[in-house]
Order: structure tokens, then C-alpha cells, then sequence
């Protein structure tokens, strides 16, 4: 079980407006977010950052990950979630 998993279980009963995930190790995370953010309707706003140990350019992370994030937008919709690519 991921730390993240544990996360969301122990966090079951709460709303959170806006939620900022920095996946450091580059985790598949989005079967989590399904079942404990997206069908649960516990988050308003949803952004992730995916954070790589590498040279790579890092910005080309973020932007696959909101990719990936804004192809699935139609779904959260449903849920009442909004993708964000950044938030203050």
C-alpha cells in the first residue's frame, strides 16, 4: 500500500477545495484518484505535478501530466472536479 493510498483512506471523510498531488517517484496514482477522489466527489480542484530525479526538462514533465490529466477532463466533469495546470 502506498503512502498516497494511506493518504486518501485516512483522509475519507474530508472535503478538500484544492488539491496540489507532487507525485515524486512518478507513481501510477490515477486508479487511486478514481476511486478515493473522483467517485467519492471530495476534491473541487485537481492538479498534479510529477517531480523525476533526471536531467530531463522538467516542464515537459508537467505538461505531459496535465495532458494527461486534461484528456480525462470530460470524466472529472462529471464529478464536478476541474483539471487545473496551476493554481495560487
Amino acid at each position: 500500500m502506498s503512502d498516497f493510498e494511506v493518504f486518501l483512506k485516512n483522509s475519507q471523510d474530508t472535503f478538500i477545495k484544492k488539491l496540489l498531488i507532487n507525485n515524486l517517484k512518478g507513481q501510477d496514482i490515477l486508479s487511486y484518484i478514481k476511486e478515493y477522489i473522483m467517485k467519492k466527489k471530495r476534491v473541487k480542484y485537481l492538479a498534479i505535478k510529477h517531480s523525476f530525479e533526471s536531467t530531463s526538462d522538467e516542464s515537459d514533465d508537467e505538461h505531459c501530466d496535465y495532458e494527461e490529466l486534461a484528456s480525462m477532463k470530460d470524466e472529472f466533469k462529471l464529478y464536478d472536479i476541474k483539471v487545473l495546470r496551476r493554481y495560487g
